[in-house]
């Protein structure tokens, strides 16, 4: 018997990096798992990989397409009961150099494109009596980053958009969790060397990123509860 068994997830962003640990990680829990890309061969082959149910690519700036993935997957799969927010791009621009395009894709991709997931599956999950959301933030939501405030911002506003709905949803059975991200990624090898120096500072693996990530998802007591890849708290409590 699988942790998952039963459930149906969307994690987005999962052809590579901490979205397909996570993917995978459910897919070995019993889960039917739509992964999602930013390009359709790309979604399609990483299902094949994993195992999972199906693969649908999606830009995530488009509210067109991210409505045609919860519709495609629910036709295909069923009422989605386990949505990831994982899909980030991480632009590193000094704040005087970054362009009202830039600025609006990282907030669109970021913040807004959860905000439709949610939007879109919670009526579902309404009906269902159960949902766990987990959105995928990062340190920088919490401190900040030199050279990333335009996704700082939108990691910043991801966390409060939890925190809200960790109020909201319970009484209809749906949680929401954040996991506090950090892995060797290409998202990661952008920082600069004082920032990320796997040599010296070992990061977490994908795979412990996707274990706290499932116990996110799992553990019916938690709720408003932001967790590192070890588990650890990185942020107060709701």
């Amino acid at each position: 018997m699988g942790l998952l068994d039963g459930r149906v997830a969307l994690v987005t962003g999962s052809t590579r990096g901490i979205g397909r640990a996570i993917a995978e990680r459910f897919v070995q829990e019993g889960a039917t798992v739509v992964v999602n890309g930013r390009r359709q061969a790309d979604a399609e082959q990483a299902a094949a990989d994993l195992g999972a149910a199906l693969g649908i690519g999606a830009d995530q700036a488009s509210l067109a397409e991210v409505r045609g993935l919860c519709r495609a997957a629910e036709a295909a799969v069923g009422p989605i009961d386990v949505l990831v927010n994982n899909a980030a791009i991480a632009p590193r621009t000094a704040i005087t150099r970054v362009t009202d395009e830039e600025w609006d894709e990282t907030l669109l991709v970021n913040l807004t494109a959860p905000f439709w997931y949610i939007r879109e599956l919670v009526p579902g999950m309404k009906k269902a009596g159960w949902g766990s959301i987990l959105n995928v933030t990062s340190g920088a939501g919490i401190s900040g980053t030199i050279g990333f405030s335009s996704y700082a911002a939108a990691k910043g506003g991801l966390n409060a958009l939890s925190y809200t709905l960790a109020q909201e949803l319970p009484r209809f059975g749906i949680r929401t969790n954040l996991l506090s991200a950090g892995a060797d990624t290409d998202m990661m090898r952008q920082l600069p060397k004082e920032l990320h120096d796997p040599e010296n500072n070992r990061m977490p693996s994908v795979e412990a990123n996707a274990a706290t990530a499932l116990r996110l998802v799992v553990d019916e007591s938690l709720n408003g509860q932001c967790l590192g890849p070890g588990g650890e708290r990185d942020m107060p409590p709701l």
